[in-house]
């Protein structure tokens, strides 16, 4: 019987060792696959740091006008794209984006005679939109909502002074610093939020433009812009305040009276519902009601 015995509590520990055996097994194997893709991981970051990393010294270089040192820094910046992949970092959209501002910047080094204003803005959209990609969370292009807020709140003063010519140069203005940060954006957003904020400035520069119009219609459209534009940068409009009761220190106080006169108007209801069955029963009596349930 001993024997027996001992055999059955082998045989359940052995089927409760099978048990946990396949319980941990998807565990077991899901830690080495991420131990696996772990250096591939690390290998992306380092990566993208050093992408990020020429970029920034390729926008020293293009600020100061270094013509020897900025061509150098863009081939190890193009060379640094090798086996660099972009997967879950942004959209189709981004990457294009992204080679397009390159390209751009590129360009911009090629060209025979040096334009410092051309270097300084190609720079300053290539390192908002690599810099887009490495920190989601904190990027540069966030710090441009005050600069185009700004241009939009001149168009609003110089509509509201009916100085159309003003206006028309606060939008240049809005559109041009529009321009340095949209690659960034297309990286960041999702593409219908900077296609809403495109047509704005489309519909906007046709009518800043035409005299025309009536300043109904041109606040409205500064209106929608505004609007545009916080939702573009995730900013909210202003939230509703709710003010406290004025008068009174003590809002506790104010609770507790409360609560006192619905606990009172309960108890009336519920003395006022004894009393009605209490005359109920006075008008019926025992007898009657004995009589009532007989068949």
């Amino acid at each position: 019987m001993k024997i027996l015995a001992l055999n059955r509590w082998l045989l359940l520990l052995i089927c409760c060792l099978l048990l946990l055996a396949v319980w941990l097994s998807p565990a077991i194997a899901h830690a080495e696959m991420n131990n696996t893709a772990l250096p591939k991981g690390n290998e992306r970051e380092q990566k993208l740091a050093q992408f990020e990393q020429i970029t920034e010294t390729l926008y020293r270089d293009m600020q100061d006008i270094n013509l020897t040192d900025a061509p150098k820094q863009m081939e190890l910046l193009i060379d640094s794209l090798e086996g660099l992949s972009f997967q879950g970092l942004t959209s189709v959209e981004g990457i294009h984006a992204l080679a397009e501002v390159i390209m751009d910047t590129r360009g911009t080094l090629a060209e025979v005679n040096v334009d410092p204003e051309a270097w300084a803005r190609s720079s300053a959209k290539l390192r908002l939109a690599v810099n887009s990609l490495t920190h989601q969370n904190k990027a540069l292009w966030m710090q441009y909502y005050k600069v185009l807020a700004d241009d939009l709140d001149g168009m609003t003063k110089s509509r509201a002074e009916g100085k159309r010519t003003v206006l028309r140069e606060y939008f240049l203005s809005l559109q041009s610093h529009y321009d340095i940060v949209r690659p960034a954006l297309i990286i960041s957003r999702q593409p219908s939020e900077v296609n809403k904020f495109d047509s704005w400035l489309s519909y906007m520069g046709q009518i800043s433009k035409d005299t025309s119009v009536d300043d109904a219609s041109l606040s409205r459209s500064i209106e929608q812009g505004e609007a545009a534009l916080k939702e573009l940068f995730g900013r909210k409009g202003a939230d509703p305040v709710f003010l406290p009761i004025t008068g009174y220190r003590n809002p506790w106080s104010w609770t507790l009276l409360i609560g006192g006169w619905i606990l009172l108007a309960l108890l009336y209801t519920g003395l006022r519902k004894y009393q009605a069955y209490q005359n109920v029963e006075s008008v019926h009596g025992p007898s009657e009601r004995a009589d009532r349930f007989r068949f």
